[in-house]
């Protein structure tokens, strides 16, 4: 008899574990929608999901609704890896996501009059659509959903952004994915702009949760979406090599620590193809003793693309390069500090930072970047690591997992002959040296930095004795302004002059040898301007406003 139990035991163990995730969605189907409206005899929507799983799972996976509304906008019944593009989720979600609702042409009110799903059963759903929607594997659990849920075992879900107005952006949703006290993990998913022509990107604003490390977007070259790694819904990064090989077809657009809202200068954007794909990658620590549902809403805010638009760059300057193997933190328990040198003595172009971040793991003391002079000395701090998380204090230390994000407005410009200076300060009193890696138990050391360029034949009024540039030349919105680096100021000012020699505007009261200068007042053409130091005329030359 005990050997009865116990292997009837054994098999209630084994049918309870070894359920997959679309074996339990095939039964909440089964449970609530087949008696109802979606079997032989009713049919509705023209969707029987009565037969075999292989039945349902084909009735389901990728095909276009029945419903014409929901088909022009390009939902699938279920969108492996995109919850908000399948019809399916979109019905039974039942007020799951605030900014998730039904036009009346996708005719809501035939669930909204059915008792919901529960809470569990809704999230289930949706939970195998973000993971590819696999007819096997088990890819969640739903005793962890079931803790978050019912037993209020869980971190309040992050508040999400309202959406852009229609047809000034789109929303990406990331997540959420439920994530075990003391886990850390990081996953990246495919999501779809759905963009019908070429866009300029001017505006980004992203919220997420507080256990965040990092959180970044990278744009697929084009048709380079298609590779396995990139078709399976929510892919975990295990390895450098699932890294490389995001990061040799892709394009990192942006990159966070925390929540931000980033506006790119007047003139400026983000320039993408039409169809834009991009992959969302959020890595997190979670330091809560109980279960948080990790996500993320990013507003991407466009206009039609401008032929007159400057692009916006980014840059992921890494200790060693592609060499990343060679950041070794030694296990001496004293400070190591690593220094890289950036900088292209033949570059023509200047570097217009508009933002600069900070990215290493726990062994990072402090993390600082200079500008840099032509003899390669340290010149100005731009970037002080121990500042807090919106670079607004210096709180006197460097906090890895929380790191300062710095805006220049306006944007900095430094000229890439000199380039930057970068430093990294670790500590390591393990057992063992630490190189690079995707975990907090490894090691990086990245500064991320947005810009835009601007070249130096373009800026054709520096003066013979090096007193002054002005740029962009032409000039929409701002003007940014240099004087040399030993300039000495005493009542300056800046004046702008029409050809006919009428004072157009004035800046007094210059106390800084970098600034700005607002021109988008100004009519499109050609004026003179004037730097007055002290009464006498310091420099001067032509500029050309297009707005």
């Amino acid at each position: 008899m005990q050997k009865f139990y116990l292997l009837l035991f054994t098999f209630v163990f084994y049918q309870a574990f070894s359920q997959s995730t679309y074996d339990r969605v095939y039964t909440i189907l089964q449970t609530n929608c087949v008696s109802t409206c979606h079997n032989t005899a009713n049919h509705y929507g023209n969707l029987d999901l009565s037969g075999t799983q292989q039945d349902v799972y084909n009735a389901l996976y990728k095909v276009t609704p029945y419903n014409t509304a929901a088909a022009a906008m390009g939902n699938k019944l279920v969108d492996p890896g995109d919850a908000l593009n399948s019809f399916l989720f979109k019905k039974v979600q039942h007020g799951m996501e605030v900014n998730l609702t039904l036009t009346a042409a996708e005719n809501p009110s035939t669930h909204d009059t059915l008792p919901a799903l529960t809470l569990v059963e809704r999230e289930m759903v949706r939970q195998w659509v973000l993971f590819g929607a696999k007819d096997t594997g088990t890819f969640v659990s739903e005793q962890t959903i079931s803790t978050f849920y019912v037993n209020q075992g869980g971190q309040p879900r992050i508040q999400p952004l309202a959406p852009p107005a229609p047809g000034t952006g789109v929303q990406l949703h990331w997540g959420p994915v439920f994530m075990e006290s003391g886990s850390e993990w990081e996953y990246q998913n495919k999501h779809h702009v759905r963009n019908n022509g070429p866009i300029d990107v001017n505006r980004m604003n992203t919220v997420m949760n507080d256990e965040s490390h990092h959180y970044a977007l990278f744009k697929f070259w084009p048709g380079h979406d298609t590779m396995p790694m990139f078709s399976g819904g929510m892919h975990k990064v295990n390895s450098i090599g699932d890294e490389a090989i995001l990061f040799y077809n892709t394009d990192v657009v942006a990159q966070w620590p925390n929540n931000i809202d980033l506006t790119y200068p007047l003139g400026t954007g983000l320039v993408w193809e039409d169809n834009t794909v991009m992959s969302l990658s959020y890595h997190l620590i979670n330091y809560n003793d109980s279960v948080i549902a990790a996500e993320t809403y990013t507003n991407i805010y466009y206009a039609p693309h401008n032929a007159a638009t400057v692009p916006i760059l980014t840059a992921q300057i890494r200790y060693g390069g592609d060499q990343v193997g060679d950041l070794v933190i030694p296990n001496s328990g004293q400070d190591t500090t690593f220094v890289i040198n950036q900088y292209d003595a033949d570059s023509a172009f200047l570097w217009n930072v508009i933002s600069m971040q900070a990215h290493t793991h726990k062994l990072g003391k402090d993390f600082n970047v200079w500008t840099r002079t032509l003899a390669g000395a340290k010149d100005s701090l731009i970037y002080d690591g121990s500042y807090d998380a919106s670079y607004t204090f210096d709180q006197g230390v460097y906090i890895w997992n929380d790191p300062p994000y710095r805006s220049f407005t306006p944007a900095l410009p430094v000229d890439m002959r000199k380039g930057f200076i970068h430093e990294a300060t670790f500590n390591n009193s393990g057992p063992d040296t630490v190189g690079f890696g995707l975990t907090s138990s490894d090691e990086m050391y990245v500064t991320f930095i947005v810009y835009y360029k601007s070249d130096y034949t373009s800026v054709n009024n520096v003066f013979a004795d090096g007193t002054l540039k002005c740029y962009p030349n032409p000039a929409a919105g701002q003007v940014q302004i240099e004087l040399a680096e030993n300039a000495k100021l005493e009542n300056a000012s800046l004046k702008i002059y029409d050809l006919m020699g009428n004072l157009v505007s004035e800046l007094g009261n210059i106390s800084e040898r970098r600034f700005s200068m607002n021109v988008q007042s100004l009519q499109n053409g050609c004026y003179l301007y004037r730097l007055y130091n002290d009464g006498a005329v310091a420099g001067s030359g032509k500029i050309m406003v297009q707005q």
